[in-house]
This record gives C-alpha cells, structure tokens and sequence, in this order.
C-alpha cells in the first residue's frame, strides 16, 4: 500500500514548485507591461494637451481667420477627379456630407480641386419644367441661380437652366433675374442637368478664382408654376435669414495651416475647428488611420465640447485596435483667456505610435524573457532528471548489497560500491552514511552468522557430557529414571535447536556445494508419500498427478527435506482425521506446480506476508518439540536455490491452507509425457 504522497516523484514535484514561480513571472511581466503602457499614453495626453496650448495660445487674437457666420458653405477638399456628367459616383466619399436646405426641398455639396469650384445639387421636384426657347424671360424655367462676390466687390449673377437633361446653359443675368446681359453662354462654367426618380440633380464647375478674395458665394433653386404659367413660384436660398445676402465659403484656411506648420509632427494630426465646430485646418498625421478632421465640416460634439466652453479636454477614441488620443485646447479671440471662444485645437495621436518603441523593446523582452523561461526550465528538467537518478541509483545500489532474505551480499566492499560517496552535496553526504550503516551492519550480520557454528560447537560439548552422565545416573540409580528422561528429553530438544539454529545459518553456503542433476520429480513424490504415510501412520496423506515422466533439474535430498518441512508444518497444523493432499500440475508453461493442501486453521494475512523471514511460527499450542519458525525459511532457501518459487495461502474454500512449490520443468517434460 502507498503512502499518502508517494504518487508524486522528487522530480514531478520540483518541476511543479518551480514551473509555478517560473509561470508568475511572465503574469507580473504583464502587468508591468500595462503599467508602463497606461503611464506613457498618460505621458502622452499630457504631451498633447501641452502642444495643443502652444498652439491655441499662438492663434489667440487671430480672429480674421475664423469665419464665425453660421450660415457658411463648407467647401470639402478632395484629391480625386471629378468628373462634371450629373452623377453623384465621383462624390460617393462625401456622400454622407450633404446639407440639406428649405426643409430637404433641396441639398447641397461643394468641393474645391485644381483651382476649381465643384458644385453638386439634388432638387426634389415632382413636375420639371424645362425651357422653352419661345419664352424670352430666363426665369420661365426651373433654375439655379448663382450670385457672388468678385475682387471689386461687385455681384454676378447666373443661372443654370436647361432645355432637357444635359449640359445645363449658363448666362449671366441683369439684378431682376429675366433677362441675360450678353445673351452668350458663359463657357467657363460648365453644367449638367440629369433627372432623377425624385427631381432633378445639377453637377457644375466654376473656376475659384472669381470668388477671391472676398469668397462670398449664394445658391438659389427656383421652380416654376405650370408649364402654360411659367412663373417663379418658390425660390430656395442657401442664406436662412436673407434671400439677397450671401453666404461665406469655408475653405481650409491655409493661413492657420501657414501658422501651426512649424509646429505640427509627421505622426499627430493638428486640426483648428471654429465654434460651430467646423474644420478650418488639418495638417501631419497621414498615417492615423482613425478618421478625425479628414474632409469633415464639423467634428462629433463630444470630441471639443469642453473645449468649446474654455476648459482644455483630453479624449480616447476607440475604434477596433486602435485608440486615437486627442487632446483639445480653446482658441480666444485675444489674448487674454476671459476673451469670446472662436474655436478650438484638436491634437490627435495614435496610440500604436506612441507604444511602437515600447512594444519593439518588449518584444525584445518577451523574447528575452521565452528564452530564460526555456533555459531555467530545461536546466530544472535536466537537474530534477539528474537529481532522481542519482537517488535512484543510490537506492538499487544500496538495495543491491542485499539478498532478498536480508541478508548482505558476499565478497562486497560497502565502502566503495555507491558512486556518490565521493560527491561533496548531500548526496553524498547521504551517500557515505549509507555505506557507513551498511558497513556497520554487514559486521553484525557477519557476527550473527558466525554465532549458530559458535554455538554449535561451544554447547554440543558439555551438552554430549550432561547426556554421558544422565546415562550413567540411570544406570546407578535406577529409581531415578523418570527425572533422568526428563533431563535426558531436553538435551535433545536443546541439541535440535542448535542443529536448527546451524541449518538455517549454513543453508545458502551448504546449498552452494550442492550438485543438481535431472530427477523425476513425479516419481519422487509418488515415492516420498508413500513412505511418509508409513512413518506417519496416524495422518492420511493421499497424492495425485503423474507417478512419473516429470522431470526437473534439482538436488533429490534437498527437495525432500523441503517436502519435510512443508509436510511437518501440514501435520502440525491439520484438523485430525483429515487428509493432507500432495498434488502434481504440469500445464503451466513450463513450470511444475506441486500444491500440498491441509485443512485446518487459516492463518492472518499479516502471518503471510512474514512466514518465509525465519524465527516467526504461527503455532498457538506447545508441542514437545522446539518450534523456532526456521523450517519454512530452509524450505524457502531451497526454493529459490533452484530457481523456483514457494508460495503459501489459505485454501479459496477457507478450510485450510495451500502451499504450492513452483520449480521450472525441463523442455522435453511435455513430450515424455505424451509418449
């Protein structure tokens, strides 16, 4: 039976109390690792919210460049061609940036690319009326109407209008909108007209530099009542409060771009907004991949909406992997901090840029790390691997001085058979204790061995004398032979002992000088039971198996005295009246089997496990003769003297017990049998 613990080797349980030490290592790493992480995205909003203050603080006071109207047009900077054919597939990137006007009777959407103004409307109309060229007056047909401002402050104004879907024709037109001035098309501005399920769009280009430098731009759109009426029934302008002013157009001020240029890095974005929240400047951060102040009018409110209200923000944005830090400062109108709020600086920066260096150093590390981990475990295995086959070698070479009876091992030398008794550890600490304690006791065995032959000699004599005289005694005085008998009984129960004592001491070194030859072991136990029944008539003794052609490789007179100890046990232990079974079995692969059965008392299982060590007899009665539990230890000897095996169990019907003799057959057993 195992003791509680012993599933678990030395080297499983270092392996284990090391690997959870060596496993917490990578788990505090990564804690560290987020701490470091959160202060440098903490140093880094700090960083941002500094560069955002330079920046407001030098745009403070630089009012002209903040266009504060409402009312304005924002004019959405694109990189790509477009394309003046009245579809809407070159806009499709600004296609969520339409304004709607006049309740979304119309929407409008305005680009600037290569010194050109790009103008694209969608009408809602159920009933188009196109123009009809009979009709003088321009105003006859639904139109759209364009009024700005030039270099000398002085307004044009043309119409967009078309006899079917097209190129749209454009004329400049008097202050009353009906007739034209020149009555030519004005080319430089190009037009097309297509319908829609829903009305009507209008995709037109005209060049930026008429608008400079007051960039004051209104559109209009005008529907006509009835085509026999051909009246201006409703006119949509851009302009909330005033159908003859005009609107400002918000391009992104290169001027505020000219101003923070200096200043910006090529991985933060610098964006300026307005208080209405839309983009005047965006410059640096191309490879940010969250958009924010890229072709936007106006940013998300909870992006700026402290800082529009004069206190410095700072934002994480998160958008799948990537967090967007932004920092927002406000922008006065003068100097000093309690002036009117014009706008505010957005500084953004990826938080994959300001970890790139920390994540390359920590994936050094973490290399570095692996590596460690792998080495110690390696070193640990190799040094646990190492640690148990030292003490496994020390325990079978400290098991290997001694017999499996207990007894040492002949011609050894103790001291320098274990192979660590020269190590300076503990090992060899342990080592050289061993051999200390083996050595001790292998000259008390050596003492106890020698102790039967002492005796032997040392009693015999003066035990041989008591029995001279006690004859003598009962000779002259023949009254006295009872007590003679008596004394005459134990001298020779104190002579057995001693030949028992000297038997069991001798038997590995009498054994030795023993020959073997080929015997027929049927034949011997037909023979042997014969003749015990006839110097024990009182027993019944019975046998069954072959009567011959068993044969085996064994000394004769050694296995009878074998069959004499286990049958003096038999007779010793068996129920009167009862038969003791001597039973031959050859169908074992080889191997003779001979059983002796008896019924009796059964004997402990603890009783078992100890009957074969010597000095230990499970007798509970006194007999006459000395019983010293040497018999089963000879019969033992002799066992494995001739490589076989003697076992001893209580019968399956618990009536008594069995001792069953396994000795290895011959080869040609099987065949003499069958002839």
């Amino acid at each position: 039976m195992l003791r509680r613990g012993a599933w678990m080797k030395l080297r499983t349980r270092l392996l284990i109390f090391s690997s959870v030490f060596l496993v917490l290592l990578p788990w505090f790493g990564f804690h560290f690792t987020e701490k470091v992480e959160q202060s440098l995205l903490q140093g880094q909003e700090e960083a941002q919210s500094m560069v955002a203050s330079a920046i407001a603080t030098v745009l403070n006071g630089y009012t002209g460049l903040f266009d504060i109207d409402e009312d304005a047009l924002y004019v959405y900077p694109v990189k790509q061609l477009i394309d003046v054919d009245g579809y809407d597939e070159d806009w499709q990137s600004l296609a969520q940036r339409f304004t709607d006007y006049a309740d979304g009777v119309f929407s409008l959407l305005l680009t600037d690319r290569d010194d050109y103004l790009y103008v694209y409307i969608k009408v809602r109309d159920d009933d188009i009326i196109y123009r009809n060229p009979r009709y003088v007056p321009l105003d006859s047909s639904d139109h759209v109407r364009l009024e700005y401002l030039d270099k000398d402050n002085r307004r044009h104004r043309l119409v967009v209008l078309a006899e079917a879907q097209g190129r749209g024709s454009v004329y400049e037109v008097k202050d009353d909108w009906r007739y034209w001035l020149t009555g030519k098309n004005v080319n430089a501005v190009y037009a097309f007209w297509r319908e829609t399920q829903r009305g009507y769009d209008v995709e037109l280009r005209l060049p930026r530099k008429w608008l400079e430098p007051n960039r004051r731009l209104s559109i209009s759109v005008v529907n006509v009542f009835s085509d026999n009426e051909r009246y201006p029934d409703t006119v949509l302008a851009t302009h909330s409060s005033d159908y003859s002013a005009l609107n400002p157009l918000l391009f992104q001020s290169s001027e505020i771009s000219n101003v923070i240029k200096n200043l910006s890095e090529s991985d933060s974005r610098i964006c300026v907004i307005d208080k209405y929240r839309r983009v005047r400047a965006a410059i640096g951060g191309q490879q940010i991949q969250i958009p924010l102040c890229t072709n936007i009018d106006k940013v998300k409110d909870a992006l700026v909406d402290r800082a529009l209200s004069g206190e410095t923000q700072v934002t994480r944005l998160q958008q799948g992997d990537e967090t967007l830090i932004v920092a927002a400062h406000p922008v006065f109108n003068d100097v000093d901090r309690g002036a009117e709020i014009i706008g505010a600086v957005l500084v953004s920066k990826n938080s994959r840029q300001v970890l790139a260096l920390q994540r390359d150093t920590l994936k050094e590390i973490a290399y570095a790390a692996i590596g460690i981990f792998l080495l110690a475990f390696i070193s640990l295995l190799f040094f646990s691997s190492w640690l148990a086959f030292r003490i496994n070698r020390l325990k079978n070479q400290a098991a290997s001085l001694v017999d499996d009876s207990g007894r040492f091992v002949q011609n050894i030398t103790l001291i320098d058979n274990l192979a660590d008794d020269r190590s300076g550890d503990e090992l060899g600490e342990l080592s050289r204790s061993f051999s200390s304690l083996l050595d001790k006791l292998n000259r008390y065995t050596s003492f106890l061995e020698t102790v039967p032959r002492m005796l032997r000699h040392e009693i015999l004599n003066p035990v041989n004398t008591i029995s001279m005289s006690l004859q003598k005694v009962n000779e002259m005085y023949p009254s006295s032979s009872r007590e003679a008998a008596t004394a005459s009984n134990a001298v020779m129960q104190l002579q057995l002992i001693v030949s028992s004592l000297t038997e069991a001491a001798n038997i590995d070194e009498a054994l030795a000088q023993d020959d073997v030859e080929t015997i027929d072991i049927a034949a011997l136990l037909t023979e042997y039971v014969e003749n015990s029944q006839l110097k024990h008539p009182q027993a019944k003794l019975c046998y069954s198996g072959s009567n011959r052609g068993v044969y085996i490789e064994a000394n004769d007179i050694r296995i009878v005295q074998l069959l004499d100890k286990i049958k003096d046990n038999a007779l010793d232990f068996s129920q009167p009246e009862t038969e003791i079974c001597f039973q031959l079995d050859v169908n074992h692969s080889g191997f003779v089997h001979i059983h002796i059965k008896n019924e009796g008392e059964t004997i402990p299982q603890s009783q078992l496990d100890i009957l074969f060590q010597g000095m230990v007899s499970h007798r509970a009665e006194k007999t006459g003769q000395p019983h010293l539990g040497i018999g089963l230890y000879v019969a033992h000897r002799i066992a494995r003297f001739h490589q076989g095996e003697l076992k001893i169990a209580n019968r399956e019907d618990i009536q008594g017990v069995v001792v069953s003799l396994i000795l290895p057959g011959l080869a040609d057993t099987t065949k003499k049998l069958n002839e």
